[in-house]
């Protein structure tokens, strides 16, 4: 889909997505589109890769995004997909990351006048999270491998190395979850929603703004979004 990376396709997309949340500023709109497009993107990659032995061959013609009014919905195969071997996952990873995730995170970059690194963060995110869903403990065959390849990768001409976008800390709840990720910028999801009075703000737990909130309060929106919302 390398196609979305041309400003005439996707501005299209961002504008119907955008009728979604209207008055919200554009940067946070662009963002969740995002995280919305790789939520499907993402899981589907590692899945034809690690237990398929088959790769999606993003930077052809064969891929497109299905869409409902600019929300991305599935993917569409027009000539299945490809065999690709153990030994040639870390190019894969790498031809996904520089030759398609790049260019389309620079054209979303622009449309939203948000920074690249929010959009990098979001895509270190949902890598995680899709790993933490299909194997948490890293123990199936490959995923441990493929999960550590991210670890020296560099974005934005060497500037921006992925992984220090996203770590793991301790939970200050340890009896909802012991562990939590912690993003170093925030995906400006929050924005998305009006605030209701009596009620916190919207926020996820890896949210750099919530892991700066007093200790009590942590805890008080972890039991929060966890048994209540």
């Amino acid at each position: 889909m390398s196609q979305l990376a041309d400003p005439a396709v996707l501005q299209p997309l961002l504008i119907r997505f955008a009728l979604r949340y209207p008055g919200v500023n554009r940067a946070a709109v662009v963002s969740q589109w995002s995280m919305n497009y790789m939520s499907i993107v993402l899981p589907a990659t590692l899945a034809c890769v690690l237990t398929r032995g088959c790769a999606i061959e993003f930077w052809g013609e064969d891929a497109v995004l299905l869409h409902d009014d600019g929300q991305p919905s599935a993917l569409g195969l027009a000539a299945g997909l490809s065999t690709l071997g153990a030994d040639g996952r870390a190019v894969y990873w790498s031809r996904l990351v520089h030759e398609h995730l790049a260019p389309l995170f620079s054209t979303l970059a622009a449309a939203g006048g948000l920074a690249p690194k929010i959009l990098w963060g979001n895509f270190v995110a949902i890598w995680d999270g899709a790993f933490a869903r299909m194997d948490p403990d890293l123990s199936r065959d490959g995923f441990a491998e493929a999960h550590q390849w991210l670890e020296p990768v560099t974005v934005n001409n060497g500037r921006l190395k992925l992984r220090g976008l996203q770590r793991m800390v301790e939970s200050p709840a340890p009896q909802i979850c012991p562990c939590l990720p912690l993003r170093r910028h925030c995906c400006l999801h929050y924005q998305l929603h009006e605030p209701v009075e009596g009620q916190p703000p919207v926020l996820c737990e890896s949210c750099p703004k919530l892991h700066r909130l007093p200790v009590a309060e942590q805890v008080s929106y972890l039991h929060y979004i966890y048994e209540e919302g």
